[in-house]
């Protein structure tokens, strides 16, 4: 175990501590607290499918918002970009901790979300293209 600390004044602080222990480490919400390590399985792979479900919610968020605006080809520009950065983040930065069945699932919808976005930036695109070649028939 390693340990880093600080004096400060006549007072000692631990100012960071390294464990050898292997588990999902992350951030703490809280000032007393600064990093949090989970050893337990189940409990990571809970903390895991909360974190991707949030991620989750951002992203149908943004895709609403893509959908409702019929004028604007950026918001699936966005929505696709937001869809490519959490479909990483899962291969990437949660395979290891998430079960595959859930893996797969998160995937899959991720899929279906993905081909109707880019099915609508599609059809903007190709509508884009009429408006123009009528303007320029002047």
């Amino acid at each position: 175990m390693k340990y880093v600390i600080k004096k400060k004044n006549k007072t000692y602080k631990i100012k960071s501590i390294e464990y050898p222990f292997k588990g999902y480490k992350f951030k703490a919400n809280s000032e007393l607290v600064n990093n949090i390590i989970v050893m337990d399985n189940k409990l990571i792979n809970n903390v895991v499918i909360s974190k991707i479900n949030l991620m989750f919610t951002r992203l149908l968020m943004i895709v609403n918002d893509a959908f409702d605006s019929d004028d604007n080809p950026n918001g699936t520009a966005i929505a696709l970009d937001e869809i490519a950065m959490v479909r990483s983040s899962i291969l990437n930065k949660y395979a290891k901790y998430l079960e595959k069945e859930k893996q797969e699932l998160y995937l899959k919808k991720l899929e279906l979300v993905e081909e109707e976005m880019k099915y609508k930036f599609f059809i903007m695109q190709n509508s884009y293209v009429e408006v123009e070649e009528k303007g320029k028939g002047r």
